[in-house]
């Protein structure tokens, strides 16, 4: 990194701790970059660790509970992962000051060339940015999960047609599903089966929920990738194991047949899933 693009750096992390918000702005590529991969840890309440606080790569033969230092590795690792999903939400809000208030002023003509030459960043990028992270701010206090960019390009053009109420109900809807995890895929497809037209707040609950049990499919259900099939198919189907979960042992004496193949035919899916993970 040269010096002037250093400098530039150290200047807009200031400027991001005048705005009450401690993570970096890196993660601003033009192409779907690393937050749509990292889903949300279930880590320690700590704040953002940077680069010297998570320890050297290291292995190890230990198996079963970990160790406290173990313990303490995973907290840092993982608070490190955190300030990374919530990149993008820094950047775009600290970008939105720059460009409103022309702090580029005395150095550039105008934001474009500004975003341009101190950061390697399109205009395009750059407005990205600071069009996704209101929406951002607003969903944060859903749950305990912080959401990610791809999340919210995926609940961006609902946002847009129907306002920020409408997003804030699909998110929570999914989020406060029970077994669900959520994700841009799953998002993706819950958006897809609501009417283009017209946001009902009771309808669309119905209607997300009732995608989420399996029994509605989108519009266009053809999947995109496999990555993106198994992770709203999982979703799904946990869900669907959940409600009828306490019915099982009586439903399986009165169609024992039926209950077998179903058994086999999970235990099957198991392994298979546990050998792709070896």
């Amino acid at each position: 990194m040269t010096k002037n693009k250093r400098k530039g750096f150290d200047d807009l992390i200031a400027r991001r701790d005048e705005l009450g918000d401690a993570s970096p702005p890196w993660s601003l590529s033009e192409e779907e970059g690393p937050e749509s991969a990292v889903e949300p840890s279930h880590g320690t309440d700590a704040g953002p660790a940077g680069p010297e606080a998570v320890p050297a790569p290291y292995e190890t033969a230990n198996i079963g509970e970990l160790t406290v230092a173990e313990r303490d590795d995973l907290a840092a690792c993982e608070s490190a992962i955190d300030t990374l999903r919530v990149a993008f939400w820094a950047a775009g809000k600290a970008l939105q000051v720059i460009r409103d208030a022309r702090l580029y002023r005395t150095t550039h003509p105008t934001f474009e060339a500004y975003v341009g030459e101190r950061w390697e960043m399109t205009r395009t990028q750059a407005d990205r940015l600071i069009r996704a992270w209101p929406l951002a701010e607003r969903l944060t206090p859903i749950g305990v999960k912080i959401i990610n960019e791809a999340q919210i390009r995926e609940l961006l053009p609902l946002a847009d047609q129907h306002g920020q109420d409408a997003a804030v109900t699909v998110y929570r809807t999914v989020a406060e599903a029970g077994g669900v995890r959520v994700t841009a895929a799953l998002l993706k497809g819950v958006v897809a089966i609501l009417p283009p037209d017209r946001f009902g707040h009771a309808e669309a609950v119905a209607q997300i929920r009732a995608y989420l049990a399996g029994e509605i499919a989108p519009p266009d259900s053809s999947p995109t990738t496999p990555a993106e099939l198994w992770s709203v198919e999982a979703g799904r189907v946990r869900t669907a194991l959940r409600r009828v979960r306490q019915g099982a042992v009586s439903a399986a004496v009165e169609h024992p047949d039926d209950a077998r193949k179903l058994a086999a035919e999970l235990r099957e899916l198991a392994d298979e899933v546990e050998q792709g993970l070896q």
